[in-house]
């Protein structure tokens, strides 16, 4: 073979000089970019393979004529050129002439082999990529599976869990509802029980007014027929009031005046450094212990004013209304009538008819003179209270006293125009006589029992209360309806009275 054959063939046996038919470039990762990286992470294991694969280098010649190409003495070249293994080789070694010819035909041998060994390892080489690239689009699909698979259960698990989820908050919101439910069925039940409470309290507040109508209607039925049976009972048909009457009538007024007190003097200072001293003289014989009252007992000593100023134009009156000179009058005759007669009854009838007869008779006078009394005592109790205390006086406090004194003079009144002799009470204080306390007769306002019993044997100068001031007066009773039976004595009203502290 001449140098340019060699050359050609050389050129013929460097796999980098094949025509471009016969080479292929190498095989990339088909799809999306997210499938190339798949795929090429994937076959990390398998590029040193492929890099061989695509960069392979032709084999040694020696390699070659090792595998491909058969030598000289080869029995497939005698076999070839038909010569005997004597007849070949016995010219070869023998002929010096032959030498060159032989080796071009080996190399030319050779040159064959080479390149029917290079063309097999191209078609292998070809059938290899082939190979490689089903395998590779195979493994792309099973990466791609495999991905579809991974997301598929990725996202199974997502809508599991979000199903899950979505299943508790349902069974939340159905707990809820029927906690809802429920509290609206109590609500319900609480606004129908409230409904029916209103409903009883409204009734219960409308028998209240029809059975508070009822009792007035029963009180009045009461004290209409006491003051019939009253009347009926009289043989001369006057009118004859109850002791019970008389009783509750001189406790509203001793009420009444405590409160009046309480209201219009309980925050007065008392004074007695600018009181003259014909004003002294009349508290020391109405009070003997006022000083003593003044720093202890302030409204105790001023409702002891007020109700002595009351016993002595009211209560000791022959009868309020009546001119002075004609009640003195009318008092001298039955007192000529008293010394005459053997029985007082006759006596306390006549009185009866009489100041009933002057009751009814002439109205007006009567209550002209009335009016001009109840003046006189407010201005004494303004006089006495502006000389002691600190205060003037007002319209309020005077219209507040006004009720009280006509409310005196009426039962002074009605006293007097009764059968039985009533008398109304008021224990003297002396300056110089103590005066013990009667549970029979008096009422301790300052908290002190009424029945006390202190025994026989016992000291009574160190147990016995002392009165210190009498606040309102009493009312005792002697005799029957009728006028008679004088020996018969009976408390009404007890005398309200405030006892020396011990202290």
């Amino acid at each position: 073979m001449s140098p340019p054959d060699k050359k050609k063939a050389k050129q013929g046996d460097d796999p980098d000089n094949r025509p471009e038919k016969n080479r292929r470039l190498p095989t990339t990762g088909l799809g999306s970019p997210s499938r190339s990286s798949r795929a090429s992470a994937a076959s990390s294991t398998a590029s040193p393979r492929m890099a061989h694969t695509h960069t392979l280098a032709p084999p040694p010649r020696a390699a070659l004529s090792g595998t491909s190409s058969p030598a000289p003495d080869d029995r497939r070249n005698q076999d070839r050129s038909g010569l005997g293994p004597g007849l070949g080789g016995g010219g070869i070694a023998g002929s010096s002439d032959s030498t060159p010819s032989n080796s071009s035909v080996a190399s030319a041998v050779a040159a064959a082999a080479a390149s029917q060994a290079l063309k097999e390892k191209d078609e292998r080489i070809l059938e290899l990529e082939r190979e490689l690239e089903v395998m590779e689009n195979a493994f792309n699909e099973f990466m791609d599976q495999q991905s579809h698979k991974e997301s598929s259960s990725y996202w199974e698990g997502q809508y599991q869990d979000l199903r899950r989820e979505l299943f508790e908050a349902e069974k939340e919101l159905r707990l809820l509802r029927t906690d809802l439910e429920l509290r609206d069925e109590e609500r319900n039940d609480m606004r129908a029980e409230r409904n029916d409470l209103q409903a009883s309290w409204d009734a219960t507040r409308r028998e209240m007014r029809s059975r508070e109508g009822e009792i007035r209607d029963l009180k009045r039925q009461i004290h209409d027929l006491k003051k019939w049976v009253s009347e009926s009972t009289r043989s001369d048909g006057q009118a004859q009031l109850s002791d019970e009457l008389f009783g509750g009538e001189m406790a509203r007024l001793g009420n009444g005046l405590q409160n009046w007190v309480l209201v219009h003097l309980r925050r007065a200072k008392i004074d007695f450094s600018r009181t003259d001293e014909s004003t002294l003289s009349d508290l020391g014989r109405l009070i003997p212990s006022f000083e003593e009252l003044a720093l202890t007992a302030k409204v105790h000593m001023i409702q002891s004013i007020v109700a002595r100023l009351l016993m002595d134009l009211v209560f000791d009156q022959y009868f309020v209304g009546l001119p002075p000179d004609q009640a003195n009058q009318l008092a001298q005759l039955e007192a000529f009538l008293a010394s005459m007669s053997l029985s007082p009854e006759p006596v306390n009838q006549w009185r009866s008819q009489t100041l009933t007869v002057v009751k009814n008779a002439a109205p007006e006078k009567l209550e002209k003179e009335a009016a001009r009394v109840t003046e006189s005592i407010i201005t004494g109790v303004n006089a006495v209270l502006s000389a002691i205390t600190d205060t003037t006086p007002t319209v309020a406090r005077d219209a507040g006293l006004r009720p009280l004194v006509t409310g005196a003079i009426e039962l002074a009144r009605l006293l007097h125009v009764q059968k039985a002799v009533f008398s109304v009470v008021m224990p003297e204080i002396m300056a110089h006589q103590r005066v013990v306390f009667d549970g029979a007769t008096m009422e301790d306002v300052g908290g002190g029992g009424d029945d006390d019993d202190y025994g026989e044997d016992v000291d009574m100068d160190v147990l016995v209360r002392e009165v210190c001031c009498v606040t309102f007066p009493g009312i005792e009773k002697r005799g029957d309806g009728s006028g008679g039976q004088l020996q018969y004595r009976n408390v009404i009203a007890k005398a309200r009275v405030l006892c020396r502290s011990d202290d």
